[in-house]
């Protein structure tokens, strides 16, 4: 049983195209009825799950979860004071939210490239006005454009610093979301359980730490966000590898 990211883990941070072996990884499962879900952060495009099929990956029905499905669950749609790309704001309008910087009633915050101090500035004085906080996933960072920049978790540990507030999480690595990720195995194998899962993630403190603290035996690729181990405890994760491919070739030797 699988949980599989994607940025980083079966795409390419530079130019979005697939690792190798990522394409071959997904027919692999899907011939040998082993059951996965794809787990990723996206929050830009509703339709993601549709452009990684266009991309190669035949990834079957009912085995995809992104932070926008957690979203709809738990709030329905209503003002919001929204930070992130242009393209989270749009999907935001197309699920029915509308924008609303003045009297919002959540306030939601998403990966982006070009935070500013006034948009930090903002989300204090809301919070201490008392609207609640969403953080659609805590990932540690994010690359682009061979660059690395904090990630939405990165951001929410120096707004906590800056005032003391608590925030709901949607996406990785929130218990809700690997919760409602095992209830999509369950349709596959009814005797899933976190125990079962192999997590393949580049995200060592976005994904795979709290993954290990739920059981899960824990799997780094080094296609990434990171190129070696320097600087983390290898001790909590059952395995290290350069890229999917490697784990592809594992497994095969399994069956």
């Amino acid at each position: 049983m699988f949980f599989l990211d994607v940025q980083g883990t079966l795409i390419s941070d530079v130019d979005k195209s697939l690792i190798f072996g990522a394409k071959e990884l997904i027919d692999f499962l899907n011939a040998n009825n082993l059951t996965y879900v794809i787990i990723t952060n996206n929050t830009k495009k509703l339709d993601f799950l549709e452009i990684l099929r266009q991309k190669g990956l035949n990834i079957k029905d009912n085995a995809y979860l992104d932070p926008f499905y957690i979203l709809k669950t738990l709030f329905k749609p209503c003002k919001v004071a929204a930070f992130g790309a242009n393209e989270f704001l749009q999907s935001l309008e197309m699920l029915g939210f509308k924008l609303d910087f003045k009297n919002p009633e959540l306030v939601l915050i998403a990966s982006f490239d070009d935070f500013k101090f006034n948009d930090f500035a903002s989300i204090i004085e809301m919070i201490k006005n008392g609207v609640k906080v969403v953080a659609m996933h805590e990932s540690s960072i994010y690359k682009k454009d061979n660059k690395s920049y904090p990630g939405v978790g990165s951001i929410m540990a120096m707004l906590k610093n800056a005032i003391h507030f608590e925030y709901d999480v949607v996406g990785k690595p929130s218990v809700i979301f690997y919760n409602e990720a095992l209830k999509l195995l369950k349709m596959q194998n009814q005797n899933a359980r976190f125990e079962d899962i192999k997590i393949i993630s580049d995200d060592f403190k976005g994904d795979l730490l709290k993954a290990k603290e739920l059981n899960m035996k824990t799997f780094l690729v080094l296609s990434g966000k990171l190129n070696n181990t320097k600087g983390i405890d290898v001790s909590i994760l059952d395995g290290v590898y350069p890229s999917v491919l490697e784990i592809l070739k594992e497994e095969q030797c399994l069956i």
